[in-house]
Order: structure tokens, then sequence, then C-alpha cells
């Protein structure tokens, strides 16, 4: 994950159903790998995943997906339509883009306005 600079990587079967999401957070901190050493490239992800998900719809403002990130203190929602295939993800950073930019929108058109 870090060699791609990935933070939240799905995790899904054959069938693109979402089984859970791993996370940067998910690989450090207090848990160890089978040698003692902490994660290793051969372990299995089911080990380090989360398996309880805080998920969005893809029809859902981002408001709201917004409003659960920082409810639950989590970086990132998978985004999962009705069959529970996923759609994508929405992060604390894309949020953040989305408020930067609509700001210097706004900043735009209050000088233009002048």
């Amino acid at each position: 994950m870090a060699t791609w600079g990935l933070r939240h990587l799905p995790v899904v079967d054959a069938a693109n159903h979402l089984l859970g999401m791993i996370s940067d957070r998910d690989l450090r901190g207090p848990l160890v790998g089978r040698d003692g050493q902490g994660p290793s490239a051969n372990d299995e992800v089911r080990g380090y995943m989360t398996r309880e998900l805080v998920t969005a719809e893809p029809e859902e403002e981002l408001g709201a997906v917004a409003r659960r990130i920082v409810d639950r203190r989590i970086g990132a929602v998978p985004v999962v339509d009705p069959r529970g295939e996923l759609r994508g993800i929405v992060s604390y950073v894309d949020v953040l883009r989305r408020l930067a930019d609509d700001a210097d929108a706004r900043a735009l058109e209050l000088m233009e306005a002048i």
C-alpha cells in the first residue's frame, strides 16, 4: 500500500462484492504478524482487514458521507451498490478537496462581482 501511496484498500471477492477494508491503521500499532515482527507480505489480508464497515450508496449526498467520516473517525467509506458490489471509495481527502474547490469557486465569484 505504501508503495502506491494508498491509505485505504477495499477487499472484494471474485464478483466484486465488498468483504472488508484494510487501512494503513490496520497495519500499524499493536498488531503483530505470525513471526512476531509485525505484518509481513506473506500474511493473509483477512487477518488485518476490517469486516464491519460503514458504507455509502452511489446516490448518497457527499455531505452525509462526510458526516459519517467525521462522526465515526474513519478515513474512508466504500461506496456499494444495492447488490453489494464495490463502486468506489470516498476518503476524507476527497471531501476536503471538494470543499477547497467550492471555496475557490466562491471566492472567484465574489472577486468577479466586485
